[in-house]
Formats: structure tokens, sequence, C-alpha cells
């Protein structure tokens, strides 16, 4: 790294080329950068600036899909910018021209670097001209970085600075003649491959909605609603549309953020990100399934009932999901809204976790994390609800929550808020596991596996956390008979004390009074 006394803005030129901008942002980030520095990718669009932006118009979607390759390239390095507490911004500006518009944004937040690709890679019409304008005007303590791949190597000038020349890893500084002003030429070799994610125009997911008709809603959320939609080209997908409410100023930052550790994931069992859309609001789009999602197959009075060799593959399956969030990740992720209407079933009813508000935890730093309490009320965790703790082990309580919910075809709290937990513990500890299982199934269920659920539940739900399984003891639970070394040491435990049923009964609401308070929050983060 380039040594830094104070925190830095850094403004990174932003073509719509992808490889280059990756190749510019990648640099600036992963080199050049330090904690608390800001850097700003900017992407300057060439002409008089609107007076105002009208939706629809030709010169709103022009901007709003500048903004949005700009926010899906830098979705890649979103956590990279959170593990190096480095800021990251992005930014569309007018100009008459891309030098003056770069120039312009350098002096107005007086930023001490201007990164840009080499003259060699701008567009043959401008031959150098963008980088020999912003070598000529950039302000007073600005240097002009241009990165590019070279043919040879650069020819130095011995004469002048000798500590400067003879730190050619990984900057060279050479003299260009214009004083004052300092040209660092960086080669870069490698390729960054294409983004996967496709841009939606607004028009193409409201008419694929038909215009967000309720009737296509599937999910809805305390922050966000799912619903279903169909393509021109017979495709269906799910649009995930966050709150159009939502007056938070870094609503798009944490979208960004969002962006980047979704499209990051891929396995069998957690949804696959195709797009996202930035017009009228903030969309993510996922494919979707003739299947729907495991609320409606469980709950949905005109579904056929799910049978229980179905319901021991969705446990599975979203058992192996979580987990890779939890294990196998490039980056710690915590779900932090397990529940069945955030699994869709695929067309073998294989289950797939929907993203929801994930959240990346650094592994060798914090173990957990205290965050404003984003879920759905009768799957959350007690240490989340009462305290806003975070760690796996909250997602373990609701995949726990959400076991019992498979079993016995109850939602988690009904409409009289009976809780499904305080009336699945007693016959829990009491050995009556088949009194837990869904009438429909008429008494057609594997007991052997539905022990292995019971059991695996019984553990997700302990009131301590330290005393829940992680995610891989819960996989050896559910793969292993009843006789297992596993299931001997995580047998069903009987409720430590009085406490700890007060606490759920608090919690979850059940046969106890609630305050005003409690059920404004309740309704808040309650979901149909």
């Amino acid at each position: 790294m380039i040594p830094s006394t104070a925190p830095a803005t850094i403004v990174v030129a932003t073509s719509l080329e992808v490889d280059h901008a990756k190749e510019l942002l990648s640099w600036a980030i992963n080199i050049l950068s330090h904690p608390n520095d800001t850097i700003i990718a900017l992407h300057i669009l060439v002409g008089k600036e609107p007076k105002k932006l009208v939706p629809r118009s030709r010169d709103y979607k022009r901007f709003r899909r500048a903004k949005s390759f700009v926010l899906s390239v830098m979705g890649e390095f979103a956590e990279t910018c959170q593990y190096k507490e480095v800021h990251l911004e992005a930014r569309v500006r007018y100009s008459s021209s891309v030098g003056s518009g770069l120039i312009d944004e350098a002096k107005r937040t007086t930023a001490e670097f201007l990164v840009l690709r080499g003259s060699k890679f701008e567009p043959k019409r401008k031959n150098g001209e963008i980088t020999k304008y912003c070598m000529k005007n950039a302000p007073k303590g600005c240097s002009i970085i241009s990165i590019g791949q070279l043919d040879n190597e650069p020819q130095f000038d011995d004469t002048k600075e000798k500590t400067t020349s003879e730190e050619k890893s990984p900057r060279t500084v050479l003299d260009h003649g214009i004083e004052g002003e300092i040209l660092i030429l960086i080669s870069v070799v490698e390729k960054l491959p294409q983004p996967s994610l496709k841009y939606f125009s607004y028009d193409e997911i409201s008419q694929a909605t038909k215009d967000f008709d309720p009737d296509n809603m599937v999910g809805q959320g305390g922050y966000s609603e799912v619903y279903k939609g169909d393509l021109q080209d017979g495709n269906s997908i799910a649009v995930k549309r966050l709150a159009q409410d939502n007056t938070n100023p870094h609503k798009e930052k944490e979208f960004l953020v969002e962006l980047g550790i979704i499209s990051q994931v891929s396995h069998p069992n957690t949804a696959s990100l195709i797009g996202y859309c930035i017009e009228n609001g903030l969309y993510l789009i996922f494919p979707f399934s003739s299947n729907g999602n495991l609320f409606n197959a469980l709950h949905d009075n005109e579904s056929e009932t799910l049978e229980w060799p179905m319901r021991y593959k969705i446990v599975l399956g979203i058992a192996k999901g979580l987990h890779y969030l939890h294990k196998c990740c490039k980056h710690r992720i915590i779900h932090r809204d397990i529940k069945a209407s955030n699994v869709l079933l695929g067309p073998d009813y294989e289950p797939q976790i929907l993203a929801s508000k994930w959240v990346p935890i650094n592994k060798s730093t914090q173990q957990h994390a205290v965050l404003p309490i984003e879920g759905t009320f009768g799957y959350l965790a007690p240490e989340y609800f009462l305290h806003g703790v975070v760690d796996e082990k909250t997602d373990v309580f609701a995949f726990g929550i959400l076991l019992l919910e498979i079993v016995t075809g109850r939602i988690p709290i009904d409409s009289s808020k009976q809780s499904l937990l305080l009336w699945a513990m007693p016959l829990m500890e009491c050995g009556k596991f088949s009194e837990l299982v869904d009438a429909r199934l008429e008494g057609v269920y594997d007991s052997e596996q539905l022990h292995k659920i019971v059991l695996t539940a019984s553990c997700c739900v302990r009131h301590c956390s330290a005393w829940r399984p992680s995610m891989t003891e819960v996989l050896e639970l559910l793969s292993n008979d009843q006789d297992s070394e596993i299931a001997r040491k995580w047998g069903v435990q009987k409720s430590s004390s009085d406490d700890e049923i007060d606490d759920y009964s608090m919690v979850f609401g059940y046969n106890v009074p609630i305050d005003k308070d409690l059920e404004k929050a309740i309704a808040a983060l309650e979901i149909m």
C-alpha cells in the first residue's frame, strides 16, 4: 500500500466497460486505499444536465442505467470495503466532457487521487485526450493514476528523484513534464470475469408483476415485499421490492452491500440472484418456481398436502443451505430471517433459501453483532428480540421453529397469538412426538425421520444460544440415527427453569397480556 497519514478521497473513473471498471476499482481498493478512505466510483454522462429527471423519460432511464451499472460493478467489492473499513460510493455526473467531469469531481471532493485507465485504452477517437486533460488540469495535491496493460516496460528518467524511481512496485512514477503533477502508470495483467447479473428495467418488472398486483405478492416483511412475475420470454421471476417508504439516506449503499453479498453466494439450496433494478426503488430478481414457497405449500388450503418424503427432503435441503451460509461461504453470512416464506421450492421440491437481510461478519473479529431487529415475529431468538444480539445461533433458533412448522403444519404464531413453540415443548419433553405430526398426513410418516427432526428442533430452540448446536452439528443430527453418539450428546432437554418459560412467554406472546408498544413491534415484524 501507499503510505498515508490521513483519510484520503479516491475518485475512480468508471466507464461502461466491465473489465476496465473492475480493474480500476480492484486496484484502488486493494492497493491504494487505507482504512477510513473514501472511494468514489464515478461515471460521467456527456451532455447538459437536465433541470429535472422525470421518471420514465429518456434522460431518467439513461441516468438510472448508468447508476445501476456502477452499483453492479461495485457490488463485488462491497464486502472487501467493509472488511478494510473503506467507504464506497457510486456517483453519476453530467459534464461537457469526460475529462472536465473528472476534474470537477476531483476539485469538488478535494480528492488526493484520480484513478483512470491508460490512454492506450481510451476510445480511439480520444487518442489519450482524457488522460492528457486530467494531467494538465488536475487540482493541486491530486495525483493522476493511469492503469492499463503495458507491452513494454516504461523508461525511467534517473535524473529525477531517485527515491521515487527505486520504488517500482506497486507503482512507478514517470515525469511527463507537467509541473506539479504526477502520472502513476500501473501494469494490470489479470482479467476479471464479466458480471452474471442482468439489469432489469422498471418497465420489465412492472409488466411482469402486473404493476405489482397484490394478488401476485408471495411474501412480505418489515422492509421488503416479494412478488411473482412472468417475463415475456415465458420465464417466471420473484421480484423482491425493498420498502418504498424507507427514508434511510444510505439505502442505496445498503442495497449495494446486499447485492455484493448475494452475488457471491452459490449453492443448490440458496436462491440464485439473476438481476436487479434501481428505477423507482430498489429491486432484487430471483428465478421463481411453479411450486412457490414453503409457506404456501404448508398452509394454503387450496394446495395439496405436502407429503412426508417431501417434507423431510425440504428439511435436509434447508439445513444444507444454511450450513453453507454459515460455514462454507467466502465470508460468514447470517441470514436473520429464516422462515417458510423465504424458502422457494424448485421443480423437484428442492428448497432454495431466499436472500433476506443477510449480514456478513468477519471471522477474525467479533463473534456476534448487535443490530436493529429485522426479522419475523415467531421465529426470533430470545437474545435477538430482547437485546438485538445476532450470530449463527440466531439462525439456528429460527431453523428449529421452521422444523416444528414443517412437522406440525402450524404457523409459529396463530391468529389468537398462540405459540407453536410453547405448544410443542411439553410434547417434545414427554417424548410424544407422534402428537406433533400434521393431522393432514393421516399418520403416514417415517418414525425414525420424525425422531431426528424433533430431536434437532428441540436442540435448536434452546433458550441459551450457547446450548444450541451449530449447523454442522444440525446436519449430523439429521443424518444419524437416534442411537448415534451425536444424538446421545444432544438429547431432548427439559426447560431448565420457570424463568425460561416466562422469557419465552414474553417473547412469543403466549397467553400473556401484550402492552401496546410490544404489540406495535409485533405488527411491524409479523409476516402473514
